[in-house]
Parts: structure tokens; sequence; C-alpha cells
């Protein structure tokens, strides 16, 4: 098998909270880039949580974990914002691979344009069939 398309297959499984409700597991490519993986979280909340949900991932987090002395794991926000933080993400990740699945935070929200959209339009008064 070519080592590329290897290396493209491969994946890692991850947990997302969406605005700090419960988690959501799913496999992220380990070649992802950030916009992709933003592309992928508003597809998962989509097919997981309403179909018409038109809230986007407007923040993303990466819990990232780290040791103490006591041996006690804790985490750490560390903003994703580029393909550069979503690298280095999977090198953290990588020294801790045996705690658990990457989590991630994502904050949803409605644009602008989508929420005028949704909104209902009062009715003309002056415009009253009788």
């Amino acid at each position: 098998m070519d080592v590329s398309l290897t290396q493209r297959m491969r994946s890692t499984l991850a947990a997302v909270y969406y605005n700090h409700e419960k988690p959501i597991l799913f496999r992220i490519n380990d070649d992802e880039t950030f916009d992709g993986l933003k592309q992928q979280l508003n597809e998962l909340n989509r097919t997981t949580n309403n179909q018409n949900d038109n809230r986007t991932v407007s923040s993303l987090k990466y819990r990232k974990p780290s040791i103490g002395s006591d041996g006690r794991i804790t985490f750490t926000d560390m903003m994703l914002e580029n393909n550069d933080d979503i690298q280095t993400m999977f090198s953290i990740f990588e020294q801790y691979s045996n705690r658990g699945p990457i989590e991630l935070d994502a904050t949803l929200t409605r644009s602008v344009k989508a929420i005028l959209a949704s909104l209902v339009r009062p009715e003309d008064r002056n415009n009253v069939s009788i």
C-alpha cells in the first residue's frame, strides 16, 4: 500500500463538547487542517443534535493535558486558530495518547444573517382584509 495513502487513512479518537454539553465521540484524520476540522465539527453537530441547526463553530479549544509532580492530570485550554495549532495539538496528544481521546471544546454561535432569517415578521396592520 502507498505510504502516503496509509498516512491519510490514520485517524485519532476525539471527544467534542459543544457549548460545554455532554461529549460526542468522533475521529479526526491525523493530517486534518483547521478549516477541515471546523467543517467536520459543524457537520457532526447537525447530524447528532439537529439537522436544522444553523449554528457554526466560532471558537475551538484543545483541552491540553499535563501531568503534575503528584501524577495527577490537569487540563489547560489551548485555543486552536490555524493549521500550526492543529499540528501542535497532535504532537502534544502523542505524549499522552494512553490517557484517552483528544478533548475539544467547541463554541457554537449563529450568524447575524441566520438570526435575522429566523425572525418572524410582524403582520402588516394596515393591510388587514375583512
